[in-house]
């Protein structure tokens, strides 16, 4: 068995493109070679800012041989009267290269047919590698690809080598200008020079002898290593951040640490405005003491082992003291004045071109938490108010213009500066949680109430102007917006109605909206049904399961996750079936039948067979129970309460014709069935379930 060793070496890539290509590089290589008929044992990946290599173990040193069956018209129509070949049997040897004589009787599913059977032998492996990888080069999904000189080939960066190699022997190809050969170069400036490589261990021994880790799991424990020993020396310990470790990873290819210091004194610019400034912009790790102040000092991972050690920590703290410094500037410049008083400034920046100023949108968002805190949190509606007024107001502070990653968490520190109520403060950054899917909730309801009117307001805003989600089209991030709404409102265990809430919302966008508010509403309403479908799906409720709850009625939408998750572990016991086909066959005899459904129950008078007496009985002696398992919220214990009803439906659709020519006799019996599927419906739509 061969080994297969494949490096593109380029330009330096960004660092969020590494990991993922590393991961489609290995993805895309199994499928080929499987599709090629080339049998391996195992694929591994390497890759750094520089370099995605690809090593293929086990590799078969050539494709299996294989057969292709051509099937030709039916033996029946081959022949004449005569026994001598027709035309169709002629004209089909003859598109097969081959004598008619050469042609065999083939049976298939369809009768005896003439074919061929031809026998393909298999190609070499570096033939086949020769074709096969300068695919992969050109397959590989990264984010932004780019073109260089007068070449058509787009890739993430220019490509400068290409080695391949076939158990030490060169993969003959080329790309662009360049053809691939048995060398690898090491890091940048410790090991420019070229390095003639035999196969995958010599490879990453070159490697690591040019001061280059193309192992990644081993590049990142490194990071971590040096990051963690530069905070020990400096007295400290890293802020946790495993996202920056990992970008840190894929920006090197020989990490080397090293920590730097900045003045006390711009501790006092607010903790996230020094982390960010540290992190985003510089890539620098911050560091704090054992009590969780944040220190002043950091960590930097550089690229290269500096000849001047003290040099290089010098330039990191010239840039980062530059960077703090403006900040410092942005933090006495907005204390000037407390943060309330930016709210009149939100008349000077347009939230949307058809719903207002920012200002328009922050009085709308806080009449409508107001009244979300009056049925919620009557005890803190004050509070819920001011964090409303508050909330947006840090959007025009100089601090937020030069870090617009940091609204809400700017507003929260301007509030407690200004000496605000600390819940008030903390709802200002909590508003905006959670901020993506399966994010972190907000700890306390004041924040909880705002954000869920913020968002509603959002919604219902530009709903009711024509801004709607289109196809993969969502600019104004709708759709994550309403999952927010549905997750803090399940799992807050917040007691309200949807309905209510949209119709509230679009009596305070008022004149601002120029659609009907009830055609709004009924588009959200949908909206909202299909993200708790999908939050549904992601739970393991089946779809036609999620279907029949959500047209049932989805107000109370934690109520309506609680039927789905019921109705779904229902549908696992072995009598459910029996029942939910009884279930649907009373729904579809009353849609049928709807003009002549009454609005009244059965009279037990008028009821002439066994069969329907027994039914009603058996539901009456169920009816109470099953109505207050519902009223508490045990979807499951309601379900297999009623589930006793499946006999006796039975015994009525074997014993009992509905549409019988008594009027009389067949309204009741119909008044009969409506008031059964009038308490399973309160659960779902029966009608809606896919049956086995």
């Amino acid at each position: 068995m061969a080994e297969l060793l494949f490096e593109i070496g380029s330009e330096e890539m960004p660092a969020r493109f590494v990991a993922p290509a590393m991961a489609a590089l290995q993805e895309m290589a199994g499928q080929e070679l499987t599709r090629q008929g080339l049998a391996f044992e195992g694929l591994e990946t390497f890759g750094t800012p520089r370099r995605l290599a690809l090593v293929v173990r086990g590799l078969a040193p050539r494709q299996a041989d294989r057969q292709e069956v051509a099937l030709g018209p039916p033996v029946k129509a081959a022949y004449d009267a005569s026994g001598q070949a027709s035309k169709a049997a002629l004209g089909f040897a003859k598109g097969q290269g081959i004598e008619v004589g050469q042609l065999e009787h083939i049976e298939t599913d369809k009768g005896p047919r003439l074919g061929f059977t031809r026998h393909i032998p298999g190609r070499a492996a570096g033939e086949v590698l020769s074709e096969l990888l300068p695919r992969l080069v050109t397959a590989i999904p990264f984010p932004k690809t780019m073109r260089w000189g007068g070449y058509k080939l787009r890739y993430a960066r220019p490509i400068h080598w290409l080695l391949a190699l076939l158990d030490g022997q060169v993969v003959p190809f080329e790309l662009t200008d360049i053809a691939s050969g048995n060398l690898t170069y090491g890091h940048r400036f410790h090991a420019p020079g070229a390095m003639q490589v035999k196969d995958a261990a010599d490879y990453l021994q070159k490697l690591a002898g040019g001061q280059v880790m193309a192992q990644r799991e081993q590049r990142k424990l490194l990071v971590i290593q040096e990051v963690e020993a530069a905070a020990s020396q400096a007295g400290g310990r890293l802020l946790p951040d495993p996202g920056l470790i990992e970008e840190v990873t894929d920006l090197v290819e020989l990490p080397v640490a090293c920590c730097g210091s900045f003045d006390r004194e711009f501790l006092e610019v607010p903790r996230a405005v020094i982390i960010n400034a540290m992190r985003s912009h510089q890539r620098y790790f911050a560091l704090e003491d054992a009590a969780g102040n944040l220190l002043p000092a950091f960590v930097a991972v550089n690229n290269t082992k500096a000849i001047a050690p003290a040099v290089v920590t010098q330039g990191h703290q010239r840039v980062l003291r530059a960077r703090l410094s403006d900040a410092r500037f942005f933090l006495h410049e907005d204390m000037k004045r407390p943060l309330i008083s930016r709210l009149e400034d939100l008349k000077q920046v347009t939230y949307h071109a058809k719903l207002g100023t920012s200002l328009d949108k922050v009085e709308r968002c806080a009449n409508l938490a107001v009244w979300l805190a009056e049925k919620l949190l009557p005890g803190e509606v004050e509070k819920v108010r001011r964090a409303a007024q508050l909330a947006k107001c840090d959007l025009v502070t100089q601090m937020v213009g030069e870090f617009p990653d940091l609204q809400g968490q700017v507003g929260m520190d301007y509030a407690q500066r200004n000496g605000e109520d600390q819940g008030v403060a903390t709802a200002i950054l909590e508003h905006y949680l959670p901020a993506g899917a399966g994010g972190e909730l907000p700890a306390g309801l004041i924040g909880t109430m705002v954000g869920i009117a913020d968002r509603l307001d959002t919604i219902c805003g530009l709903f009711g102007v024509g801004q709607t989600p289109t196809g993969a089209a969502d600019p104004y991030a709708l759709r994550r917006a309403a999952i927010a709404i549905i997750r803090l409102v399940i799992e807050k265990g917040l007691k309200l109605s949807l309905g209510a809430c949209l119709e509230q919302a679009l009596v305070g966008l008022g004149t601002w909206l120029a659609r009907p508010a009830g055609e709004v509403k009924a588009e959200v309403t949908e909206f909202f049904a299909t993200r708790l479908a999908g939050m549904l799906a992601e739970q393991g409720v089946p779809t036609d399961v999620a279907e029949a709850v959500l047209a049932a009625g989805l107000d109370d939408l934690g109520a309506t996750q609680a039927r789905a998750l019921a109705l779904a572990e229902m549908k696992k016991s072995e009598d459910f079936a029996a029942l939910a086909a009884g279930l649907k066959r009373v729904m579809n005899i009353l849609r049928k039948e709807a003009d002549q459904v009454p609005a009244t129950p059965p009279d037990p008078a008028l009821f002439a067979e066994e069969a329907e007496r027994q039914l009603f009985e058996a539901f009456q002696a169920l009816r109470a129970e099953a109505q207050a398992r519902f009223a508490a919220g045990e979807y499951l214990a309601f379900l297999q309460g009623l589930s006793a009803l499946k006999v006796p439906i039975d015994k009525f659709f074997d014993d009992v014709m509905v549409m019988v020519e008594d009027q009389a006799v067949r309204v009741n019996r119909l008044a009969l069935l409506n008031q059964i599927a009038s308490e399973f419906g309160k659960l779902a739509q029966f009608a809606h379930l896919q049956l086995a």
